[in-house]
Parts: C-alpha cells; structure tokens; sequence
C-alpha cells in the first residue's frame, strides 16, 4: 500500500513540477471534448517510438519522436493550432512541450497520463 502511494505521490509531483515550469497540461477527457467539438484545429504530436505509435495512435496524431533532435525542421511558430504533444503516460511529453514554448511557440500542451490515460478516459485510437 505504501508503494502505491509513493508512486501515486511522485507522478503527481511530475505533473506539479512540469505545471510550474510552465507546461500546460490538457487531460484525456479535455481533448476528447476539444476534438469532438472540432472548435479550433488541433496539432496531435505524438513522441512515442515508432513502435509504439503503431501499435495505437490518436486518429490523426503524427509522429515526431525525432523533435528533439531535430528542432530547426520545427520552426513555424506561426500556426494558430493548438499543439497537443503525446506519450505513453505523459512523462516523455512534458519536455518537448517545455522545448517548444521556449522556441516560442504558445498554444502547447502536454496531455497528461499520456495514451494510457487516454485509453482509461475512453478515447478513441487507430
């Protein structure tokens, strides 16, 4: 029981953490409503491996596990889109979307818990 609570304890410090540095976090059931409502574009950055972008995906997501290393490709801070970036349980997302803010893009989100919370929420994937 102990364990269970230490480790409920430090994923919600990892979330804590990444909202102070300024990472907007966005839950499953947020874009779930977002997409379904089709109000504003959405950009569905998935940074997961290639592996497991297929074994599922959100519909219409692309896959960037590469961003990081290839930063100057993404330099269009232009776009009014919304930017939501993706992982597996939202550990690996927080950081490209702090990257991203700090080259000065600003509608970036980080959907917190990732596809496995998303999955949980009943969101639908490919």
């Amino acid at each position: 029981m102990q364990t269970l609570i230490l480790f409920a304890l430090l994923i919600f410090g990892w979330d804590l953490a990444w909202y102070f540095a300024g990472v907007q976090p966005l839950f499953p059931w947020q874009l779930k409503k977002m997409l379904q409502n089709g109000q504003k574009p959405v950009r569905l950055v998935d940074v997961r491996t290639e592996l497991e972008f297929d074994w599922f995906h959100i519909e219409g997501a692309v896959h960037r596990s590469d961003i990081l290393y290839h930063m100057d490709r993404y330099q269009d801070k232009s776009f009014d889109e919304t930017a939501v970036i993706i992982c597996m349980t939202g550990h690996r997302s927080p950081l490209v979307a702090y990257q991203l803010q700090k080259r000065g893009y600003t509608h970036v989100y980080n959907l917190t818990g990732g596809m496995l919370a998303w999955k949980f929420f009943g969101g639908k994937t490919l």
